[in-house]
Formats: structure tokens, C-alpha cells, sequence
């Protein structure tokens, strides 16, 4: 019995290599457009975030590791005549902002993302690019749509599996060994949002494309997450302090849900802390700080509570966050 584990947990590492892409994250709102590409241009600045997620640290060298790089830019800012305007006179410049068509106040943005996974003996390289478009539907209202493409790789390098002393593999792992586990898939993803200076909500659907590029004999297994929704708020206790809670859900193909509660802390802007649980009976505490309006930085901790708490020696993540061109000194909005 012993000898066929490795086959059993090589079909499970199959059985998953299929679902579309989501970060493996702690901290889901420091790449929300890879959940919702919606969320791309919230931030009126260019924006670009590393991630890197050591999980399962109990595992030593053959831990799960996650690393994602992304990118936003506003290709079209908003007509701000508070912040534009030539012109002077006796006209409240306010008043001018109502009186200009919502298209002009409009926002254009792009999203680029790239990513790596290794776990165990699979590992996963992948990347994408995000479009989204935002209408002002109040005044301080906006209303937006984004579609994400997204190509990922995956390759199991079967010859690492150790079968056990004299183990003697059947034709199944020979055959894979002589021709790989290899797969390329292509997903597409869509998405909505309304968001103001302190709330929003989203919803996403998953699997709007997903479709096999290449694929080795070795079957691939065609579970996936459905969809997405994300809600925030943001609270002023007082003028230096904010709490701004949030949830993440992740639909999967079964109509399951997996959870993530948050609420943050933060001061001044400048520091922030707070804490996550994860229905997978697990929590998270992280912490961050602004060293100025351009360079940002987290780290977070993940504790399991369940059945991998006795293997698993927590999770550990890292964020670093570059807002460039960030002449207004704005502040993360979406948290």
C-alpha cells in the first residue's frame, strides 16, 4: 500500500493543476485585480506590488512557494477641473466638475501580472494583462468593469516522486516519467465594481474562458473557482485613526464557498495592522507601514487550526508596494 501513495498524491497534485489562477495570498487585496479585474485603476497612481509566500514552513525545502509581480497604470485620468483648469473667474470650480459628461471623468486602466508556484514537484509560471474601464455614477461614485486573459504553464516533474525503497512503479508512472505532465491553459475573467472613498463591493465570474492550449497524456482535472465577491468599508474613529473591515469569497465549482474575514487598523496612514480568518481554520496576522507616498511594505503570519496545524509551522508573506508618479500623496484605497 505504501508504494502507491506517491501515485495517489501525484493524481491529487493533478487533480488541482487545472483551476484558474488566484493568489495564494494572505494579503488578497494587494493583488484584488487578479480576483476581480475590476479593480485595476481603483488607485491614482501606478502601482507595482511583489509577493512572496513561503506556506507550510514545517516542510523545509520542499514548502509551497508563491511569487507575484504586478503592474497597473492608468492609461486615462479623469478630467479633475479642481486640478486642471487654466481658466480663472468666479465660477465654483466644483460646480464646473458636475457640469462636466461623465466620459470625460471616466478612468482607463491596464493591469499586468506575472507568477510562479512550486509545490512539491509542481510548478506552475504564468502571466496576464487586465482592462478596466471606470464611470462616475455620483459624485464621488464610480462604477467599474474589467476583463482579464491569462496564460499559465504547468509542469510535474514525476522523476522527483520518491516511491519507497524497491518500490517497483506501475506503467502509469513510467509512462508519465517518459512523457511528462505538461499543461497550458488559457482562462479569461470578468468583472464589476462600485466603489466610492470608502466602501466597495465586487463580483467576478471565473471561468468566463477556460481552455486548453496543450496538454501532455496525463489527465488534468477540470475543477475551478466560479466566481469571486469582495466588500470593504472604512470607518474614521478619529482623525488619525481608521478600521476598515472586509471579506474576500472564492466560489468553487461545487457551489462552496472559502472565506476570508478581515479588519485592519490603521494610523495616520503611515502604520496598519490587522487580522484575517480563513474558514479553513486559519488565522492570519499581518502588519504594515507607508514608509512615505511612494514605498510600502507588509509582512503577514498564517496559523493553521486544522488538520495541517501538526505539519505546517505557519505561513509566512511579504509585500513590497512601489506607487509611482504618486504626486497627490494618495493613500491605498482598496484594503
Amino acid at each position: 500500500m505504501g508504494r502507491f501513495l506517491p501515485i495517489v498524491l501525484l493524481c491529487l497534485t493533478i487533480s488541482t493543476a487545472r483551476a484558474q489562477y488566484v493568489p495564494n495570498s494572505n494579503q488578497g487585496f494587494q493583488f484584488m485585480s487578479m480576483f476581480n479585474p475590476a479593480f485595476a485603476g481603483v488607485e491614482g497612481y501606478q502601482d507595482l506590488k511583489l509577493g512572496y509566500r513561503y506556506q507550510w514552513a514545517g516542510f523545509g525545502k520542499n514548502a509551497p512557494k508563491f511569487i507575484n509581480l504586478a503592474y497597473t497604470v492608468r492609461i486615462k485620468e479623469p478630467l479633475d477641473l479642481n486640478m486642471n483648469s487654466t481658466r480663472t473667474g468666479t465660477v465654483d470650480p466644483q460646480k464646473k466638475n458636475e457640469e462636466v459628461p461623465g466620459i470625460k471623468k471616466s478612468i482607463q486602466a491596464l493591469g499586468i501580472n506575472v507568477f510562479n508556484e512550486n509545490i512539491g514537484v509542481m510548478k506552475r509560471l504564468g502571466g496576464g494583462i487586465t482592462y478596466a474601464f471606470h464611470y462616475p455614477v455620483g459624485k464621488k461614485a464610480m462604477l467599474s468593469t474589467g476583463l482579464s486573459v491569462l496564460i499559465d504553464n504547468t509542469k510535474i516533474d514525476v522523476s522527483k516522486l520518491y516511491l519507497g525503497i524497491n518500490a517497483q512503479p506501475d506503467q502509469f508512472y513510467q509512462d508519465l516519467v517518459a512523457n511528462g505532465a505538461n499543461h497550458t491553459n488559457l482562462n479569461v475573467r470578468a468583472g464589476i465594481m462600485v466603489y466610492g472613498p470608502r466602501y466597495y463591493f465586487g463580483v467576478s465570474y471565473l471561468p468566463l474562458v477556460n481552455s486548453v492550449l496543450k496538454t501532455s497524456e496525463a489527465a488534468f482535472s477540470d475543477q475551478f473557482y466560479k466566481g469571486s465577491a469582495q466588500a470593504g468599508v472604512s470607518f474614521p474613529v478619529s482623525p488619525a485613526v481608521d478600521i476598515k473591515p472586509s471579506v474576500l469569497v472564492l466560489m468553487q465549482e461545487d457551489n462552496k464557498f472559502l472565506i476570508d474575514y478581515n479588519v485592519k487598523v490603521y494610523l495616520e496612514q503611515k502604520l496598519w495592522f490587522g487580522v484575517t480568518y480563513r474558514d479553513i481554520k486559519s488565522i492570519v496576522g499581518t502588519v504594515g507601514f507607508n514608509l512615505n507616498e511612494k514605498l510600502g511594505a507588509s509582512y503577514s503570519y498564517e496559523v493553521s487550526s486544522g488538520g495541517m496545524q501538526q505539519f505546517s509551522s505557519g505561513s509566512h508573506e511579504l509585500v513590497i508596494a512601489l506607487r509611482l508618479n504618486n504626486t497627490k500623496r494618495l493613500s491605498q484605497q482598496i484594503w
